[in-house]
C-alpha cells in the first residue's frame, strides 16, 4: 500500500556518527545545490544591445533551471520546492515583475518574445505542480499536511495568487480556477488572509489620493479664496514620472483585483462584507476626473505619451467600473437569481443591492460609467420579479437618481443656438474626451470634492420662478451674461449661484461651456398643454370615425337622424319576371314533357307525380345492360308475386336458419391424422405458452444466502394478488352464488 509523502521514512547515514538513521522523506538533506537567478523585466529599449544580451542570459538560464526542476521525482520536486529559497525568489521575481497582458512585449525581437513566452509557461507549470497534492496513486501526500506546507513556507500568499491570476486567468481560466480553488479549499487560513488584504487596499486608495492631493483632510465644503492653492492642483505641477507612476499603479492594481475576482469568485464576499463598493466609487468619483483634467491641461513633451498615459487611465477607469460589477453580482444578484427559484429568502441580498446604490446616488461620475456598460434597470427587473415584497419609491429613487446622473455626466451635446452652431458642430460634451472616452467638467466643484456629496444623484430640477431668481442674482454681478448661458452654467453647478459666478470669474468653466456663446439667449418656456375632462376620459369608442372630441372632420353622408324606411328593393326583385323570358329557352332544352312549353298548366299538372303510383319495378332496368336478343327484350317478363303479398311459412324459416348454421359450422376433418403430429402440435402450443408467461421466482436462494430484488418483488406480488386464482377466493365465489 502507497504511503503519503509526509509519512514516508528513508535510511541516511550520518556522516557524524557513522550510523544510519531513518529521517522523513521531506527533508532539507535531499535539497539539491542549485541557485535560482532572480528575473528581470525586458529592457524598454530594444536598441540596448549590452541589455538585452544581458537579459537573454538570464531568461537562457531561469529556463534550463525550471526544466530541470519539473524533470525531479515527486519527492525531490517538493523537497527542492519546500526548501530551496531561491527558486521561492525567481518565481516571486517573475510573478511581481513580468509584463501582463496590456503591457506588451511587441518591441523585442522574435528570439526575446519566444525566450519570454517559454519562461512563461514554465513558470506557470511549475506552480500548477506546486498546488496539487496528489500526482498519481504513488505520488501524494495527505491534504491537511499539504496545506500546512503551502502556508507555512509562504509557497503561495494572497498576493502571488492576484498576480497569478492577472497573468494567466486570459488563457488558462479553466484550470487556473480549480488550482486556486484547491489551495483555499485545503488550507482555511487563506481566507482569513484575504480579509486582512481588504482593509490593505482600501488604504493604498487613501494612499493615492494623499499623494494627487485629495485626501479626506484637504476636503472642505467651506469656498476657496481666489490666492489659495486649490486641492487638486499637485497633479498638474506633479512630476511627470510620478504621475506616470500613479496612473500606472491605479491600473495595475484594478486589474489584479478584476481577474482574482474573476478566477475565484468567492473571494467577492470578503471584498464585499468590508464596506468595499462604497469606498470604490467615492475614490472612482474624485480620483479619475481630477487624473483627466490634470492629463489635459499639463504640458507634454511628446504627443504619444500623452496619448500613453491617457489609454491607461481609460483602463483602469474600465476596470474598477466591471470590479464594482463583479462583487454586487456575486454577492447580491447571483444568490437572489438562485434561491429565488428554489424557495429560500432573498430579503437580505435584496436590502443589500438596494443598500449599495443607494449610498452610491452621490457618486455621479461613477453611475453614468456604470449605466453605461451595465444598465441598472435589468438589475431592479430581476428583484422585482422575486417573491419578497420590495417598495416601489426605493426602487423609483434609484431609477431617478441614475438617471439624473446619466443627463448630467453621460455622453450627451449641449444645446446652442444658430450663431454658435457652425462653431460648435462636431464638437462633443464633457462627456467624450479627445479619445473618445468620457470625462467630466473641470469646474470648480471639480476642486471641492466633498461638495458633490450633498446633491449627489437626486438633486431636484430647478424650473419656473426660481430659476428666473437664480439667473437674476447672476446677471446682478455678471450683466453681460446671456439668460440661456447662465442656465446651463446653473444645471452645471447645481444650481450653486456663488460657484457659477467663481467659475466665471477664474475662468473655470468646462470645455461644454467655454464653447458656447456668452450671450446665449434663454429658450422660452413650453406652453404647458391645459388638461381637460376629456384628455382623461377613456371609451371604446375613442378615435372612431365619430368621434367629434378628437375629430375635426365627420363624414355626415353616413349620420341619419329618425327611423330608416323599409327599403322595398326585396319586393321588386321578386315580383319582377322579366327574366323569365330569357329562361325559358333553357328550360325548355331540359323539359321531360311533350309540349311548346313547360308552362302549359294543363300538360304540366298530366306530368306531376302521383303519389299512389306503383313504383316498386320502375328502377330495374330489365335487360337494359345485357346483350340479349331482340325476342327476349319483347318478350314479357313471368308474372313474379311481389315480395309483400308473399306469406312465410315456419318450413322456410326453419330452413333458412339451418342454412345458415351449416354455413357457420366448422367443417371437421372425419380422417384421423397421426397422434405424432398432434402431439408435436401440442408440445408448440406448450411451449409457445410458455415463453410468452413471465416467470414469477418466489422461491429464491437458499435460506442465508440472501434474496435478490426480483425475487422479493415476486413475492409482494404474490402476497397481494393470492385472491385471484386457487382457492382463495371461495368466500367472494359463494357470495356471488347465493346472490343468483
Amino acid at each position: 500500500m502507497s504511503v503519503a509523502l509526509d509519512k514516508r521514512q528513508t535510511t541516511v547515514r550520518n556522516h557524524k556518527t557513522g550510523r544510519e538513521e531513518n529521517v522523513s522523506s521531506l527533508h532539507p538533506i535531499f535539497k539539491e545545490e542549485l541557485h535560482f537567478v532572480a528575473y528581470q523585466p525586458p529592457p524598454l529599449e530594444s536598441s540596448d544591445t549590452a541589455a538585452y544580451e544581458e537579459w537573454l542570459e538570464r531568461m537562457t538560464f531561469i529556463e534550463n533551471d525550471l526544466q530541470w526542476l519539473l524533470r525531479l521525482q515527486y519527492d525531490s520536486f517538493w523537497c527542492q520546492a519546500v526548501f530551496d529559497g531561491t527558486l521561492q525568489n525567481c518565481l516571486d521575481s517573475y510573478l511581481r515583475f513580468a509584463p501582463r497582458s496590456y503591457d506588451g512585449v511587441e518591441h523585442l525581437p522574435e528570439t526575446g518574445r519566444e525566450k519570454q513566452q517559454t519562461v512563461h509557461r514554465l513558470v506557470f507549470m511549475v506552480c500548477v505542480r506546486m498546488a496539487t497534492y496528489k500526482e498519481s496513486k504513488d505520488c501524494f501526500m495527505t491534504p491537511a499536511v499539504f496545506g500546512d506546507i503551502l502556508y507555512e513556507n509562504f509557497l503561495f500568499d494572497i498576493p502571488k495568487i492576484m498576480d497569478l491570476c492577472v497573468l494567466y486567468g486570459a488563457g488558462n481560466g479553466q484550470l487556473l480556477s480549480k488550482m486556486i480553488g484547491n489551495i483555499f479549499t485545503h488550507q482555511r487560513k487563506y481566507e482569513d488572509d484575504l480579509r486582512a488584504t481588504v482593509p490593505t487596499v482600501l488604504q493604498v486608495f487613501d494612499n493615492i489620493l494623499d499623494q494627487c492631493g485629495l485626501g479626506s483632510d484637504q476636503l472642505t465644503m467651506e469656498p476657496h479664496r481666489l490666492e489659495e492653492q486649490l486641492p487638486g492642483t499637485d497633479l498638474v505641477n506633479m512630476p511627470l514620472s510620478q504621475l506616470q507612476d500613479i496612473v500606472t499603479y491605479l491600473g495595475d492594481t484594478s486589474a489584479t483585483l478584476n481577474a482574482f475576482l474573476e478566477i475565484y469568485p468567492s473571494g467577492c464576499h470578503a471584498f464585499h462584507e468590508e464596506g468595499f463598493l462604497v469606498r470604490l466609487t467615492s475614490f472612482y468619483e474624485r480620483i479619475f476626473s481630477e487624473m483627466r483634467t490634470a492629463i489635459k491641461e499639463r504640458p507634454w513633451p511628446t504627443d504619444s505619451s500623452k496619448q500613453s498615459i491617457r489609454k491607461k487611465l481609460n483602463q483602469g477607469r474600465h476596470h474598477f467600473v466591471k470590479l464594482f460589477r463583479q462583487i454586487l453580482h456575486v454577492c447580491c444578484l447571483q444568490p437572489v437569481i438562485e434561491q429565488s427559484a428554489t424557495g429560500h429568502d432573498v430579503e437580505g441580498y435584496i436590502e443589500d443591492f438596494i443598500s449599495v446604490m443607494s449610498a452610491s446616488l452621490s457618486e455621479r461620475r461613477f453611475l453614468a460609467a456604470y449605466e453605461e456598460k451595465y444598465p441598472a434597470q435589468d438589475d431592479l427587473d430581476i428583484l422585482t420579479q422575486t417573491s419578497y415584497t420590495i417598495d416601489e419609491t426605493r426602487l423609483s429613487f434609484i431609477s431617478q437618481g441614475i438617471a439624473s446622473a446619466v443627463e448630467a455626466y453621460g455622453k450627451k451635446q449641449h444645446r446652442v443656438d444658430s450663431s454658435s452652431s457652425q462653431e460648435t458642430e462636431g464638437q462633443a460634451s464633457f462627456g467624450d474626451d479627445d479619445s473618445g472616452q468620457q470625462r467630466s467638467p473641470p469646474d470648480g466643484s471639480e476642486h471641492q470634492p466633498g461638495y458633490m456629496a450633498q446633491a449627489g444623484a437626486c438633486a431636484a430640477k430647478i424650473s419656473g420662478v426660481e430659476m428666473d431668481s437664480l439667473i437674476s442674482s447672476v446677471r446682478d454681478l455678471l450683466p453681460d451674461l446671456g439668460e440661456g448661458f447662465i442656465e446651463l452654467c446653473l444645471e452645471e453647478f447645481l444650481y450653486d449661484v456663488e460657484k457659477v459666478i467663481n467659475a466665471v470669474l477664474e475662468d473655470k468653466l468646462p470645455p461644454s461651456l467655454t464653447d458656447l456663446d456668452r450671450t446665449l439667449p434663454r429658450e422660452p418656456a413650453p406652453v404647458p398643454h391645459s388638461s381637460s375632462v376629456l384628455d382623461e376620459r377613456q371609451n371604446v369608442f375613442d378615435n372612431d370615425e365619430f368621434d367629434v372630441f378628437r375629430r375635426d372632420k365627420i363624414d355626415t353622408t353616413k349620420v341619419y337622424k329618425g327611423k330608416r324606411e323599409k327599403n322595398p328593393l326585396g319586393t321588386e326583385v321578386l315580383d319582377d319576371k322579366s327574366t323569365r323570358q330569357s329562361l325559358k329557352p333553357l328550360f325548355d332544352l331540359y323539359g321531360s314533357v311533350d309540349a311548346d312549353s313547360i308552362y302549359d298548366k294543363s300538360l304540366y299538372s298530366d306530368a306531376m307525380y302521383e303519389d299512389e303510383y306503383d313504383d316498386t319495378y320502375d328502377s330495374n332496368a330489365i335487360g337494359a345492360e345485357d346483350a340479349d336478343s331482340a325476342d327476349e327484350l319483347s318478350a314479357r317478363r313471368q308474372f313474379v308475386t311481389p315480395r309483400i303479398l308473399r306469406g312465410t311459412t315456419r318450413e322456410q324459416e326453419d330452413d333458412s336458419d339451418e342454412a345458415e348454421d351449416e354455413e357457420h359450422e366448422y367443417k371437421r376433418d372425419q380422417f384421423i391424422q397421426d397422434p405424432a403430429v398432434l402431439r408435436e402440435q401440442a408440445a408448440q402450443r406448450r411451449a409457445s405458452q410458455a415463453g410468452s408467461r413471465r416467470n414469477f421466482d418466489v422461491k429464491g436462494q437458499g435460506k442465508g444466502k440472501g434474496q435478490g430484488e426480483e425475487v422479493l418483488r415476486n413475492r409482494t406480488w404474490k402476497e397481494k394478488n393470492k385472491g385471484l386464482k386457487a382457492n382463495h377466493n371461495r368466500r367472494a365465489l359463494a357470495d356471488r352464488k347465493r346472490g343468483k
